[in-house]
């Protein structure tokens, strides 16, 4: 069985519901912002964390750095972030990033968890249509189950070769 890594980038404290979150979906879970400061609390989470989920990886980085250094992804997850005063202004489901996310995603698709935070250019609303969105030689979907919009306001998108799904 594969090795199923979720990122998350511009995390800030936001661990232990992600963790819950992420369970079905990833092995590992690589938590990504750049403040130093949440170094010593992040290294308190992991001696708190159940071993039965997925294990947290931590990065103080710049998400478009960090991105580089990890050569696959098969679920992105991202949430509660903006482009005001304490958010990271990173558009990752803009045009500018998320192709970077995409190089990582495995040959056959994954998966994107998001509230959709920081948006750029309508992408969340295009990928949250009926008939998805078709970018970057991908086609993004909503999932038939959503299982956290309700209780957490996360939609779940599979993502997939735009070339191997039919319209």
């Amino acid at each position: 069985m594969q090795h199923r890594v979720a990122f998350y980038p511009c995390c800030g404290l936001d661990i232990e519901r992600p963790l819950e979150l992420l369970r079905p979906y990833a092995d590992e879970v690589i938590f990504c912002d750049i403040n130093k400061s949440l170094q010593p609390r992040w290294e308190k989470c992991v001696n708190t964390i159940t071993p039965s989920g997925p294990r947290p990886r931590f990065l103080i980085d710049d998400a478009r750095e960090a991105i580089a250094r990890i050569t696959q992804i098969g679920v992105l997850f991202y949430r509660k972030d903006s482009d005001g005063e304490g958010g990271s202004a990173l558009f990752v489901l803009g045009d500018s990033f998320l192709p970077h996310i995409l190089r990582r995603f495995p040959l056959e698709g994954g998966v994107i968890i998001t509230d959709g935070s920081n948006s750029r250019g309508s992408n969340f609303k295009k990928m949250t249509r009926p008939n998805g969105m078709r970018k970057h030689g991908w086609l993004f979907r909503r999932s038939p189950e959503q299982p956290y919009l309700e209780t957490d306001g996360l939609h779940v998108l599979t993502v997939a070769p735009a070339e191997a799904v039919k319209a």
